[in-house]
């Protein structure tokens, strides 16, 4: 089958599936008129599952059309496996880095199959996007070419506002091709009357030096003579750098700053932005920043629990959904209670160490040659594979009583209301709910 077969086939197949999607939400909303989520209701979410499945839920809660800003960062069609990377450090005190997958991009190494499934989530998408919202999907070149004409589809030709050139100097380069230093983020509207607000930037005169042009304002700084213009489609921002403050260790993590600038771009204060292949949190961390509503989803355990730090480390007010068939870990995590203060808040002052720490590692994840370094870590040092614990009271219901704990596993302390519920979650992203010994 060519490429253009593949892609209409794509195109057939994903249209198939969201109307099966569609049929289910009208079902359950009795004809499609689900009452719409109010402003003041909306709530900052996290969800962990298959992004079709929490869309649809989306629809189903009344969703439909209330979101400014939709950004997706989908799979590029590399045909290749991407990982995340941890520190774990062997009996002999030396560090080893461990890679471990991220996601797979293989789809099959079929194109109808990527085609197909972009296709089934652009349709819902489209489907939140408020009348006036634009949605930016983040490519390169693998599959940039592909999708616009997926997008000119689905969305509308005449819908197609921009296509965005994101530069940046990290990555590889090759003997027989010029380096490849640029993503492509194709930008469409839902309607005609998109909202966008488009900033300015310097443009530099020839020479750094005043044109004196009559009506034309200049500036000068430490460069020279400059004039401000709308920003220009072609981005040039950092990557997330190895020695990053924001670096996680995900793959294919973006800058904030990127993504302030789509944010901005794009949506108000107040605005609900969604990010359904969300990996590490960024787009949700800077809408935090920016005071935008956000609502994000992965399949990943690991993104999810990435993502999940970063938005406590925030102070966000968000609501953590999970599939219905997601079933719990194996492993075991005890928490020992050294000690207890009542406070004349009503609280209580709670000193704990994690006594007993065994995760459920599925290495088959994980590199061969690491395997070893984390078997080893489980054997004399799990306490080393704990990423962070999150501490719940369970008497008040303020975002307040909630505190999360990323170092210091074997002397803890923390206040809280009532007795703490506390899930342990690793550096792998699985979680435990810890059972609390006194």
């Amino acid at each position: 089958m060519g490429v253009t077969e593949q892609i209409l086939s794509g195109i057939k197949s994903g249209r198939e599936a969201f109307a099966l999607r569609m049929d289910e939400y009208r079902t359950a909303s009795g004809g499609g008129q689900t009452e719409p989520v109010s402003p003041e209701e909306t709530k900052s979410q996290l969800a962990l599952g298959d992004n079709v499945d929490f869309m649809t839920d989306l629809l189903k809660e009344g969703y439909a059309g209330r979101f400014r800003l939709i950004y997706a960062d989908p799979p590029f069609f590399t045909r290749s496996k991407f990982n995340a990377a941890v520190s774990v450090t062997d009996s002999a005190g030396s560090k080893h880095r461990i890679r471990h997958l991220a996601f797979d991009d293989r789809f099959e190494r079929d194109l109808a199959c990527y085609i197909e499934n972009l296709t089934v989530r652009i349709l819902l998408m489209k489907e939140l996007l408020a009348e006036d919202g634009l949605l930016w999907i983040h490519l390169d070149w693998h599959s940039s070419h592909y999708v616009k004409l997926v997008l000119d589809e689905l969305m509308g030709e005449k819908n197609f506002v921009n296509e965005i050139v994101w530069c940046y100097k990290s990555g590889g380069s090759g003997k027989r091709h010029f380096s490849r230093k640029h993503d492509t983020i194709l930008v469409y509207s839902r309607s005609r009357k998109y909202y966008i607000d488009i900033p300015e930037e310097k443009s530099y005169n020839r020479g750094f030096k005043p044109y004196n042009f009559k009506g034309v304002r200049e500036f000068c700084d430490e460069r020279g003579w400059y004039t401000l213009v709308n920003m220009k489609d072609i981005w040039n921002v950092d990557m997330v750098g190895r020695t990053s403050a924001e670096r996680t260790g995900y793959a294919t993590q973006k800058p904030l700053e990127l993504m302030r600038r789509i944010i901005e771009a794009s949506t108000e204060k107040g605005d609900l932005t969604g990010d359904f292949f969300c990996g590490s949190g960024s787009l949700l961390e800077a809408a935090e920043m920016l005071g935008r509503k956000w609502i994000g989803c992965d399949n990943e355990k690991l993104a999810f629990s990435m993502a999940r730090k970063r938005m406590f480390r925030r102070g966000a007010d968000f609501v953590c959904r999970y599939p219905a068939h997601d079933q719990p870990e194996g492993g075991r995590a005890d928490i020992r209670v050294t000690g207890t203060e009542p406070l004349e808040s009503g609280r209580t002052l709670y000193r704990c160490v994690v006594s007993d720490f065994v995760p459920d590692i599925d290495t088959g994840y994980i590199q061969v040659n690491d395997r070893g370094y984390v078997e080893e870590a489980v054997r004399n040092d799990p306490l080393q594979l704990i990423d962070y614990l999150i501490v719940r009271g369970t008497e008040r219901g303020e975002k307040d009583d909630l505190t999360v704990v990323e170092s210091g596993f074997d002397d803890m302390t923390f206040i809280c209301s009532g007795k703490p519920e506390i899930t342990v979650a690793d550096v792998f992203g699985k979680e435990y709910d810890a059972e609390l010994v006194f």
